[in-house]
């Protein structure tokens, strides 16, 4: 009798282990939260906060701030398991029901608009952090297989079309440009989000004397929306974080569909680790793509909450609006598991070396560098050197001729046939020219793909990195210090 499978999933070509980051592209959906439950915490953290500023500003009493924190405590572990009291108005009725009709005086001076718009923009601001730091990882991985591919010959693409010989380095570290792009931006919307409306109440503010930069400060925003009614009103932010997911995951899309490309049967450029693949259930040869595929379709779910917030906003008044689209918490967790998953199956990509640099050096990639030493040599014009190459060419694949093949007498026929006249140029010219090594070696400019000019990126990618770490860090330590503050303010006013 035959033992039991760990999972079932795993057979044929795929009966290895799956990877962690592979498995969360299944898990995600399953595990994700309502945006309410996701809020909740945050929820709680405000009402501490806006009791302690109360209290600090003589607008209830230390006694009745003493009964409302320790109340709260006790309609949190309800709500932990009574996911109805997550929203506000029945929480309010558990709490009163703990401590009486104190707890009505937690909402002096506050709406369910701007504690609304509060809780949001704190669970954002950490789905935030939170796609930095997957975004990070990323791009690290990319860079460090980069940095092991320096001399990886390989052919890249316009088009779907082989243009011209390059390094699977240099590819890596255009994808870790467009990454580190993307986490400028995510970056620069931090401060945009981070900023606090509580204050701002239904949409007109209070006549009650808050202390709005205090109640911020407890909660680790960096500052206000000061206008009341951009306070309720103001929605860009929730947008930005969608466009900015958008951006980010198409160029990720993008990556996944080049590599599935790659691995096809009649490419054969890479292979998938076998952890980051799939199997068919009745083709036993199969070694899906699942993990590429999978990616994509996270990325592809990106689009709707995009249109989605975009098209309610376009569609409503400029105040405080429950039509407006919000950005759930599954759309944030699927680019999560695509970004962890592409991380993966970069970080144990295995390229076929050989099979890069036969097709750079046998399918006419090279022709851009053999018209150039056609115009340097002979001195004839850019067009000219173009429309002789194109008649090698033409010649070449009507003759069953690899690039790699091309010889000095071709060029001559070539040449005649354009120009009237043979040029002076000789074999080991051509043979130069039609090297895919040379041609790699040759580009050194900044951004080229020789050896040099790439581990030059790297250093900057390196060093941009350092940069968005130590951001990262700083940024999560001030949120730590707020909690350390807010947890001392509400210790000092319970008895």
């Amino acid at each position: 009798m035959s033992a039991q499978l760990p999972d079932a999933t795993r057979i044929g070509r795929a009966s290895g282990a799956k990877a962690p980051e592979f498995q969360e592209l299944y898990d995600f959906d399953a595990a994700a939260l309502s945006l309410t439950s996701a809020v909740f915490p945050y929820d709680s953290k405000i009402h501490r906060a806006h009791v302690v500023m109360l209290a600090e500003q003589e607008i209830l009493t230390r006694e009745e701030a003493d009964r409302i924190l320790n109340g709260l405590a006790a309609a949190d572990e309800r709500a932990r398991t009574d996911a109805s009291l997550r929203t506000y108005l029945p929480y309010e009725a558990a709490l009163k029901r703990e401590i009486g009709s104190v707890a009505g005086k937690m909402h002096i001076g506050r709406s369910r608009n701007d504690l609304a718009n509060a809780g949001n923009r704190m669970f954002l601001r950490d789905q935030l952090l939170r796609t930095i730091e997957a975004v990070i990882g990323l791009r690290t991985a990319v860079v460090s297989k980069a940095a092991d591919h320096l001399d990886t010959v390989m052919v890249v693409y316009t088009q779907r079309k082989q243009a011209q010989p390059i390094t699977l380095g240099h590819y890596l570290m255009a994808i870790s440009e467009s990454l580190g792009k993307s986490l400028d931006r995510f970056r620069e919307l931090y401060p945009r989000i981070n900023q606090c409306p509580l204050g701002a109440a239904a949409t007109a503010g209070t006549g009650w004397p808050l202390d709005r930069d205090r109640t911020a400060a407890l909660l680790g925003f960096d500052g206000l929306v000061v206008n009341s009614i951009e306070g309720v009103a103001g929605w860009d932010h929730v947008a930005e974080f969608a466009f900015d997911n958008a951006v980010f995951l198409s160029g990720l899309s993008r990556l996944a569909s080049e590599i599935q490309l790659w691995s096809s049967d009649e490419y054969q450029m890479a292979d998938l680790d076998s952890s980051f693949a799939g199997t068919s259930s009745i083709m036993p040869q199969k070694k899906n793509p699942d993990s590429l595929e999978r990616s994509r379709k996270a990325a592809f779910a990106a689009m709707g909450p995009l249109v989605g917030i975009l098209t309610s906003l376009n569609g409503i008044e400029y105040q405080y609006s429950a039509a407006r689209v919000e950005l759930e918490p599954r759309s944030l967790d699927a680019m999560i598991a695509a970004t962890h998953a592409m991380t993966g199956v970069v970080r144990t990509l295995h390229p076929n070396r050989e099979q890069m640099l036969r097709y750079a050096a046998e399918n006419y990639a090279t022709m851009t560098d053999l018209s150039d030493m056609l115009v340097r040599q002979v001195g004839i014009d850019y067009r000219e050197a173009h429309e002789i190459v194109a008649r090698v060419v033409m010649a070449a694949i009507d003759r069953g001729i690899k690039a790699n093949q091309i010889g000095l007498d071709l060029v001559q026929e070539a040449a005649m046939a354009q120009i009237g006249q043979a040029i002076e140029v000789s074999a080991s010219d051509i043979a130069d020219a039609l090297d895919p090594v040379q041609n790699v070696a040759r580009r050194k400019g900044k951004g080229m793909p020789a050896p040099d000019s790439v581990r030059s990126a790297i250093d900057d990618a390196h060093m941009s990195l350092r940069i968005d770490l130590a951001w990262l860090d700083d940024a999560r330590t001030r949120l730590t210090s707020a909690d350390a503050t807010l947890d001392a303010a509400v210790a000092a006013m319970i008895a």
